[in-house]
C-alpha cells in the first residue's frame, strides 16, 4: 500500500503543502469516498460531474483522515489546515493519476494489464488465480476498480513485496486507455476481445478495437502482447501495428490452444489443454476462452503450470458472472452482470446446450433477458437481433425486461415465437411479481442483461421464498 509524506507528496504532484508543520506526516493508503475513508488515509476530493467530494470534508474530518488533497477553497480552510495536513493542486484527479503512475514506478512487481470487451473481471481472476498457484506473493485489482478513477486505488493498495499485479482496465471513450496504460506501465498486455460495448462512445466495433490496442501502442515490442486469436475484429486491427504477438484459441491456429469436451455432469463447460481434460466451475461455454488466456498468460510470464494442475486451483469469481445455484428448488444462473449483443447470444447458445444435459432433461427452461445498454444509435436492431435469436432457442419460457427489451419481445413474436410464452415488463418490479408468482420448483432459469437493469434483485427476491409452489 502506497505510504508517503506530505511534503513528498507535494512534490511528486506539484502541488503546495498549505501547512509546512505537517510535512513529515505520512499517510497510508488513498480514498475518494468520504462515506469509507479510514483513519490514515489520504482523501482526495473529486469533482465529478454529479458531485463534488470537496463538499464532504466535514465527514471527512470526523473520521479522521490522515489530510486531504483538494483543488479549490472550502469552508473553513483555515481552521482544518491548523487540524491536519492539506496540499492545494489544480485538479484532484489529475493529480492522483500523477501520483499512481510515480508510485507504480517504484514497484518491482511484474504488471499485467486486462483489457477486453467481455469477460476482462473474469478473466482477471483466472490469471491472478493460475499465477498466484505458483507465486504466492501476487496482486489483483479488486472488484471493478478499472478506470480512471478506480486504477490508480487499485494501484494505492497494491504492496512492494508483490511479484506480480494483475490488473483490469477499462473503457468508454477514445484517449481512455492510454492514460490507463501510461498509469499502468504493463510488462504484458492481454486483450480478450473486441465486440459492440460503449458503441455510443467509440461508435463502432472497429473503434472498439482501437481504443483497446492503445493499449499495445504504449508498449514497447519488448514486452509480450497476448490476443484471442479467434476474434476477427481484434486480429484485423492487431495486425496493423506490425509487432509480434502470443495467440490464445479454439477454432483458429494459435501459441495456445484448447479443444471443447462437453459438459461435466454438473453442466459445467470442460476442455482439453495439451491432452489433459479441465472442468471450469462457471457457467457458459465462453469460460473456456478466460481460462485459456490465464493459461497462455502463465506460460508466457515463464511459470512453471501444468495443465493438469488448473483442475487444483482455487478461484474466487466475482457474482452474477456465470454461478449455478440451487434457489428453493429453482435452478438459477446468474450470469447478469453485464451484456451486449455478442455475449447475450454466447450466453443464449450456452443455456441451450447446458439443457441438453441428460440430468436436465424434462425440466422448463426460462429465459429472463434484459436491456443491453450503450449500444448506441443501432441500439434497436441489436435487441431485435436478439430476439429473433432467443426464438430460435425455443425455451419454454421467456421473460423480456426493461424497456428497451420491448424489441427482443416483438422480434421473437414475428420471428414465430409463440406470443403465450413470452412476457415483456419494462418495470424490474413488475417483472419480479410476475416472476415469482410464474415459477415452479425444478425450473431452470437463466438470467442475463446489462447491469444497469439490476436482474441480480430478483435472485433476491427468488431467495426470499416469494415465488409461490405452482
Amino acid at each position: 500500500m502506497i505510504r508517503l509524506n506530505f511534503e513528498a507528496l507535494a512534490k511528486d504532484v506539484d502541488g503546495r503543502l498549505l501547512n509546512e508543520e505537517y510535512a513529515s506526516a505520512v499517510f497510508e493508503g488513498v480514498s475518494i469516498d468520504s462515506r469509507a475513508v479510514a483513519e490514515r488515509q489520504l482523501f482526495v476530493a473529486i469533482k465529478g460531474e454529479k458531485d463534488d467530494g470537496h463538499n464532504y470534508i466535514g465527514e471527512v474530518l470526523k473520521k479522521g483522515s490522515a489530510g486531504l488533497m483538494i483543488s479549490h477553497d472550502i469552508p473553513d480552510l483555515v481552521d482544518i489546515s491548523g487540524l491536519m495536513p492539506v496540499i492545494m493542486v489544480d485538479d484532484t484527479h489529475r493529480s492522483m493519476i500523477k501520483m499512481a503512475a510515480k508510485y507504480r514506478r517504484t514497484l518491482p512487481a511484474k504488471f499485467i494489464a486486462i483489457t477486453g470487451s467481455n469477460g476482462k473481471t473474469t478473466t482477471k481472476e483466472f490469471v491472478y488465480a493460475m499465477i498466484a498457484h505458483v507465486e504466492k506473493n501476487t496482486y489483483r485489482s479488486p472488484g471493478n476498480l478499472n478506470n480512471l478513477f478506480g486504477l490508480p486505488l487499485a494501484i494505492f493498495k497494491m504492496d512492494n513485496s508483490a511479484q506480480f499485479g494483475v490488473f483490469e482496465l477499462g473503457i468508454s471513450y477514445p484517449g481512455e486507455m492510454t492514460k490507463l496504460a501510461a498509469m499502468v506501465q504493463a510488462d504484458l498486455a492481454l486483450i480478450t476481445n473486441v465486440g459492440p460495448t460503449h458503441l455510443e462512445t467509440l461508435g463502432t466495433v472497429n473503434g472498439v478495437a482501437e481504443a483497446k490496442l492503445e493499449l499495445v501502442d504504449a508498449l514497447s515490442a519488448d514486452k509480450p502482447v497476448i490476443l484471442n486469436g479467434d476474434c476477427p475484429e481484434l486480429m484485423a486491427a492487431a495486425r496493423k501495428r506490425g509487432r509480434k504477438y502470443v495467440t490464445y484459441g479454439i477454432d483458429a491456429p494459435a501459441d495456445f490452444t484448447a479443444i471443447r469436451a462437453g459438459l461435466s455432469p454438473e453442466g459445467y463447460p470442460l476442455v482439453k489443454i495439451d491432452g489433459t481434460e479441465v472442468a471450469i466451475k462457471l457457467f457458459g461455454e465462453h469460460q473456456a476462452y478466460n481460462l485459456l488466456s490465464g493459461y497462455a498468460v502463465s506460460r508466457t510470464l515463464g511459470l512453471e503450470l501444468k495443465p493438469e494442475e488448473l483442475n487444483n486451483i482455487e478461484y474466487n469469481f466475482a457474482p452474477y458472472r456465470g454461478e449455478i445455484e440451487n434457489i428453493n428448488g429453482l435452478t438459477v444462473i446468474a450470469d447478469c452482470y453485464n451484456a451486449n449483443p455478442v455475449s447475450m447470444k454466447s450466453g443464449l447458445v450456452s443455456f441451450r446446450n447446458y439443457l441438453e444435459n441428460p440430468v436436465m432433461q424434462g425440466r422448463r427452461s426460462v429465459a429472463v433477458i434484459g436491456d443491453m445498454l450503450e449500444l448506441g444509435k443501432n441500439t434497436a436492431d441489436y435487441h431485435r437481433e436478439v430476439g429473433a435469436f432467443a426464438a430460435d432457442m425455443a425455451f419454454d419460457a421467456v421473460i423480456a425486461v426493461g424497456p428497451l427489451s420491448k424489441e427482443i419481445y416483438r422480434a421473437a413474436i414475428q420471428a414465430g415465437y409463440d406470443e403465450k410464452r413470452i412476457v415483456h415488463f419494462d418495470d424490474l418490479a413488475m417483472a419480479g411479481e410476475y416472476l415469482t408468482g410464474s415459477v415452479r420448483r425444478g425450473d431452470i432459469l437463466y438470467m442475463k442483461a446489462s447491469r444497469g437493469i439490476g436482474l441480480e434483485k430478483l435472485i433476491t427476491l427468488l431467495k426470499g421464498s416469494a415465488f409461490r409452489q405452482n
